[in-house]
């Protein structure tokens, strides 16, 4: 499929998860769209077309899972609200970047969401939280571009979105899969990602692998956020958290070259006392 050629239409069977289809529908055609979905599929959702776009609210898109014979669940899509761009300030200066084919990233991250509940349900994870369920959701973001012959680059663009969100508000801490994503990289290539047939498959031999951050740590990190990005913070504390700078330092810089170029980076992280420790590769 040509994700950023997608037409708007009443309804579109994007993929399947589990043998399921998985549909989309655009808000401007809500009412059409969920008329596809069986009498027992629809009744999981609210009856009124209005309300299942309040479930959306400003958010570019979101998926709504469902108990179906033939259904996985709906993806809502607002094109709208998708970003094609992210800013942040950083030492008194603005830095952006495009955001490229973000709708079908956006398509693939909430299929990953379906992909998750369906690991849950063939027994390969034995919980699904809600942090766990958004760094799922971007392992196979990160597989299926490999899979679709696209590179990483793509991946990278988010690694790089939610490191800029946090940096812009560390309530996006739900949503700071970076730490999971880093992992992946480490451990994987394109050619290692294409090598597996299923997404089932993939996440089998990564998760032994892979190291899930406590509420804890996230907490500690969130605070660190705070500490390093908010411009109204007055004290500078250099000592702050200094068992998580190392990590964080890590996680950053690769976004912060992406941000400055990497003298810039270097400076900006010197100023603030990160450690500067390149091991992942750059876009």
């Amino acid at each position: 499929m040509i994700w950023t050629a997608l037409a708007l239409t009443t309804g579109l069977y994007l993929t399947q998860v589990n043998d399921k289809q998985v549909l989309l529908c655009e808000t401007e055609l809500i009412q059409p769209c969920l008329q596809e979905l069986s009498p027992d599929a629809r009744r999981q959702l609210p009856a009124i077309a209005t309300e299942v776009n309040r479930l959306l609210g400003v958010r570019g898109a979101m998926v709504l899972p469902l108990q179906d014979t033939d259904i996985a669940g709906v993806i809502l899509l607002d094109r709208e609200q998708l970003p094609h761009s992210l800013s942040i300030e950083l030492s008194g200066s603005l830095h952006s970047f495009t955001l490229a084919q973000q709708l079908e990233v956006t398509l693939l991250h909430e299929i990953g969401h379906l992909e998750a509940i369906a690991l849950l349900e063939s027994g390969v994870i034995d919980a699904l939280s809600p942090y766990r369920h958004e760094w799922i959701a971007d392992c196979y973001l990160i597989w299926r571009l490999a899979k679709e012959d696209k590179g990483l680059g793509l991946a990278w663009q988010q690694y790089h979105r939610r490191n800029v969100n946090m940096m812009q508000n560390v309530e996006n801490i739900s949503h700071w899969t970076v730490p999971i994503m880093a992992q992946v990289f480490n451990h994987y290539d394109v050619e290692q990602l294409v090598k597996f047939d299923s997404f089932n498959e993939f996440m089998q031999d990564a998760l032994p692998k892979l190291s899930e951050e406590t509420q804890d740590s996230l907490d500690e990190f969130a605070s660190l956020f705070h500490r390093t990005f908010n411009t109204q913070v007055m004290h500078f504390l250099p000592d702050y958290m200094f068992w998580r700078k190392p990590v964080l330092g890590q996680l950053l810089e690769p976004t912060l070259v992406r941000l400055l170029g990497e003298p810039g980076a270097r400076e900006w992280m010197k100023n603030q006392k990160l450690p500067s420790k390149m091991s992942l590769q750059r876009f």
